[in-house]
């Protein structure tokens, strides 16, 4: 148990850390990071559960300074494509789904690079699209954050408000999850007492990283933001191409 507890506390720092800074990418950095340490049935439980505590901790701030207009049809978006990624989950192979979804993170990276805009606020129906591909994500690799921060950041919103709509988005989605898995038996005791112990480090990550935020420049920010999914792209399809 103290052997896990040096890779599950630290994973948890780190994955604070880079969530405290840019509002998304804790579950990004926390699976590949408490795989290390636990079998992969513990870990999306885990990161989930770690992810619920640390998005409570911002969730009254940033519910004031949200995009709520894009959460209305984000949310339902995601409901509606979660089926959908699990469904085209049976028809794909892993490696097929991680290439896909690896190419599709790279070309909105290439494109926000390239100075995407989207003026004003997109239509209900653009929101609600961003919403399914990201439930589609979600279903087919357990990943639905890289659409709805490209959505983000191409928008006219200042960093704060695109750090505070992510921490919103993912509670909401983390809570979502996490009620499915509670259904069927995949959260156990196990998991509550791993994110009980891990959560001083989670508190330490989550303010250190919001105090990190408050002391940079809006464009280190997004820089950082663009480099996280990047390097989730690349691994994504390294990762497919040594398995085809």
């Amino acid at each position: 148990m103290t052997a896990t507890a040096l890779f599950v506390v630290p994973g948890a720092f780190l994955a604070a850390l880079l969530r405290g800074f840019t509002g998304f990418g804790f579950v990004m950095a926390a699976v590949p990071l408490l795989s290390l340490a636990l079998p992969p049935r513990e870990v999306v439980p885990l990161a989930l559960l770690l992810q619920f505590e640390v998005g409570l901790m911002d969730l009254p701030s940033a519910a004031r300074r949200c995009d709520w207009r894009s959460l209305r049809w984000l949310g339902p978006g995601i409901l509606i494509g979660t089926p959908l990624g699990l469904l085209a989950l049976t028809s794909l192979s892993a490696n097929g789904a991680r290439l896909a979804i690896g190419l599709l993170i790279a070309g909105a990276v290439i494109l926000l690079s390239r100075g995407l805009r989207l003026e004003g606020h997109p239509s209900r129906w653009v929101t609600l699209g961003v919403g399914v591909v990201s439930g589609a994500m979600s279903g087919l690799s357990g990943i639905s954050g890289p659409p709805v921060m490209t959505y983000l950041l191409a928008l006219p919103h200042s960093t704060a408000v695109v750090r505070a709509t992510a921490i919103v988005f993912f509670a909401m989605t983390s809570t979502v999850a996490l009620a499915s898995m509670a259904t069927r038996g995949l959260v156990t005791g196990q998991e509550l007492i791993w994110s009980g112990l891990a959560l001083p480090a989670l508190f330490a990550g989550a303010r250190i990283g919001a105090w990190g935020f408050r002391r940079t420049e809006p464009r280190h920010h997004r820089a950082t933001a663009l480099t996280v999914l990047s390097v989730l792209a690349l691994t994504l399809i390294l990762r497919a191409l040594a398995h085809a």
